[in-house]
């Protein structure tokens, strides 16, 4: 539980200056970015950075008229920080919760017939009320990972086109937490209650380091090796996601989670630095960095002993595409 803080990496990432800043963002005028959860948060920092450089950002969410506003604030922001770009925002409609629904914008983004450089997979749940998605998973993981793992795969063939293409991965260190024996019991992944909110998250986030490390050796093995595929944790910030913690946590814990978060917790553009380093920097071409975990800010870390394990990020590759596969949603 926690095993970083024992490395010594993790605290040099104090001392350190940080090691990346928006002012290192290179001319983007000519990429293609795909931001899920793109309208609040981490994400609309990075849509705002990322269209600041002059990328063509598609902010995919769930709500349309939340979207719109944000589209509205981003183009406000940015004719006040770079009078001189016209910058293109759009939104894509994306339920991770729903497959068919994610299968759906993928096809509608591939329809553009446009390029496709940066894929920032930063939407997500937090500790929510133990449910099921609507393909019968449980909620959390449904749409933290297996939402992201479809997505990303059917945009794979339209990265491995556009390269050198970013894909980022929106990690968190609550994967060294409390999570099933062996990282993931598979079996209980259909179970709503089978674990606590807290449990249901951390698993989530060990999902995504454990498909990163799997996506980026299947990239690297067929030799595509300008595709660079990377985890992160953006630290403990204020970007909205305690708003359900009352559901799951009671009002008395919700508040005090809520105000250490306010009194700790760094804002959503500092947040934000880390998953555009791994989207934007150079140095992540320029040193071939990719199956990597990076933390704040743009530092990277070994992460735990599960997420570093290759039978455990084989079974999650597998289990996920034969979930999707099965469903008519991916052909392999």
């Amino acid at each position: 539980m926690l095993e970083s803080i024992y490395n010594i990496d993790y605290w040099k990432t104090y001392i350190l200056k940080a090691n990346f800043t928006t002012d290192n963002i290179p001319d983007l005028t000519s990429k293609v970015a795909i931001v899920t959860g793109g309208n609040a948060g981490l994400g609309y920092e990075t849509s705002l950075a990322l269209a600041a450089k002059g990328a063509h950002v598609f902010l995919a969410c769930r709500d349309k008229a939340k979207t719109l506003d944000a589209i509205e604030r981003l183009e406000r922001e940015l004719s006040e920080t770079a009078p001189h770009l016209y910058p293109k925002l759009d939104f894509l409609s994306l339920d991770l919760a729903d497959l068919r629904s994610v299968a759906k914008t993928a096809q509608e983004f591939l329809s553009k017939g446009l390029q496709l450089n940066i894929l920032v997979n930063n939407a997500g749940l937090g500790l929510v009320p133990p449910s099921l998605s609507k393909d019968g998973v449980e909620l959390v993981f449904a749409v933290n990972h297996l939402g992201h793992f479809l997505l990303t795969q059917l945009l794979l063939p339209k990265l491995i086109e556009s390269q050198p293409s970013r894909i980022v991965n929106v990690s968190s260190m609550a994967h060294e937490l409390e999570v099933p024996l062996g990282g993931i019991q598979f079996g209980t992944l259909s179970q709503p209650d089978g674990e606590s909110p807290f449990v249901h998250y951390n698993r989530s986030k060990l999902a995504n380091i454990l498909y990163t490390k799997a996506l980026a050796r299947r990239l690297r093995n067929a030799g595509h090796d300008r595709v660079f595929v990377n985890a992160v944790h953006p630290g403990y910030c204020m970007t909205g996601i305690d708003d359900d913690l009352t559901l799951t946590q009671g009002k008395i814990v919700s508040k005090l989670l809520t105000l250490t978060r306010a009194w700790a917790g760094r804002t959503a553009a500092d947040g934000a630095l880390t998953q555009l380093y791994c989207a934007a920097s150079p140095e992540i071409e320029d040193k071939k960095l990719s199956g990597r975990y990076f933390i704040p800010d743009a530092h990277e870390l070994r992460p735990s002993p599960y997420a570093m394990n290759k039978e455990l990020q084989e079974r999650l590759f597998k289990y996920s595409e034969d979930f999707v596969v099965k469903r008519g949603l991916l052909t392999t």
